[in-house]
């Protein structure tokens, strides 16, 4: 049962490296955003696989125009009294 899980492991960890091997070679022409219309911006993303050293930078669309940066703020620390 364990050598299944590895074997299958292997096979998911190909797929996904094939996938990403695929993404960082294609041509990405201009795009509109479909909410709004708007020139789609390209942004370079790092992709990295754990525990093998394979990693990918690639170039996905952003709208800069529906996409707002969410900040999460923390709750105020508060001292026990």
């Amino acid at each position: 049962m364990k050598n299944s899980n590895k074997s299958t492991n292997g096979v998911m960890v190909e797929q996904i490296a094939n996938f990403l091997d695929s993404q960082s070679i294609q041509y990405r022409e201009d795009a509109s955003c479909e909410s709004c219309g708007s020139k789609m911006n390209y942004r370079e993303f790092h992709f990295w696989l754990a525990g093998n050293g394979m990693a990918w930078n690639i170039r996905l669309p952003v709208c800069a125009i529906c996409v707002q940066p969410k900040v999460n703020k923390l709750p105020a620390h508060r001292d026990a009294a």
